[in-house]
């Protein structure tokens, strides 16, 4: 199991006939994939740290609209506060050998505009712009060996375990008169375990069937200039990731999607806001594997179970991958 996040393979003379994952973390975009995409359901999606052949580099385009009540540095706003996303960002991923393991290297470069509108219908001003870049990598420590294209098209898959990191950068526009705001001011970095059984005779397309677990911790650093205080400070926030995919034909795949997440209360200028989270979230996943190494995948997630309000937070999530 490794690689990174949601991304098939084209055909074996491109890179191979298996699926390759590109890792998109829950940081996507300020902490809209921390906290709202983990909450509603998606995090950071099915099959995203299978097995890939070493040399597959992936570029991946990802469209989100969410509407939560939570803030885009992954902290829960005012219950009578709703926070709209539109983002987008660009992602890179290179599959490389460490040590006979597969290991993926990736960087995500977001972009979004976020609006905020209080229960009494009065409207935040909106901000837009570069959110904080992420970058990361997995490593595959059992079931996942650096293989070439042609093994890998011949290797049967089983339990696979391997390890995650995510450091997201505070590179966003910030603004600390605005209560919403693209960028965090702050960094924070998501440490996680990767588990998988994968049930197939390959990895080709239409072979594979699988069961994902991922348990994750996010922490943060300090914003020393949050809005309406001195400094922020937030507790761990964290998470376990669960799906179950399965490939109908060699061409579409779908999954089963769900995230628990619990913790994240923050703290300004000392004063603990007592807004710790236990969330449910629920969601599925349709995917398609194209030509010529182009794949499509839709994700729709919702929370079940949330702790803040009566609101139901929902995410939708297009990516775009090009294998080379």
């Amino acid at each position: 199991m490794i690689t990174a996040n949601n991304t098939m393979a084209g055909h074996a003379t491109r890179q191979s006939t298996g699926i390759v994952n590109l890792l998109l973390g829950p940081v996507l975009v300020a902490g809209i994939l921390s906290a709202g995409n983990a909450n509603a359901g998606v995090g950071d999606g099915p099959r995203a740290y299978q097995l890939a052949p070493v040399g597959t580099e992936v570029v991946t385009v990802i469209g989100v609209r969410q509407n939560s009540n939570y803030n885009l540095d992954g902290s829960p706003t005012s219950p009578a506060a709703r926070v709209e996303v539109t983002a987008m960002a660009f992602q890179y991923t290179r599959v490389i050998d460490v040590g006979g393991n597969a290991a993926g290297l990736f960087a995500v470069l977001p972009f979004a505009g976020a609006d905020g509108t209080l229960l009494n219908g009065a409207r935040q001003p909106s901000s837009e712009g570069l959110g904080d870049v992420i970058v990361g990598g997995v490593v595959g420590l059992i079931g996942s060996p650096a293989l070439n294209p042609k093994e890998f098209g011949a290797y049967k898959p089983g339990f696979g375990f391997g390890i995650v990191g995510k450091l997201a950068l505070p590179t966003g526009e910030y603004d600390s008169s605005k209560a919403i705001n693209i960028g965090t001011n702050r960094w924070s970095l998501q440490l996680g375990t990767a588990l998988s059984w994968q049930f197939g005779d390959s990895m080709r397309p239409g072979e594979v069937t699988s069961l994902e677990l991922t348990p994750m911790v996010s922490i943060y650093g300090d914003n020393e200039d949050p809005n309406g205080g001195n400094v922020l400070e937030q507790d761990p926030l964290y998470g376990l990731e669960m799906h179950v995919t399965h490939d109908f034909n060699r061409m579409f795949w779908g999954a089963f999607d769900a995230v628990y997440s619990a913790g994240g209360a923050t703290t300004l200028d000392g004063v603990a806001a007592s807004d710790d989270v236990e969330v449910i979230g629920v969601g599925f996943t349709i995917g398609a594997t194209l030509p010529r190494g182009t794949n499509l995948e839709f994700s729709y997630g919702e929370t079940i179970k949330d702790d803040l309000d009566s609101y139901d937070d929902a995410i939708y999530r297009i990516k775009i991958k090009q294998v080379f």
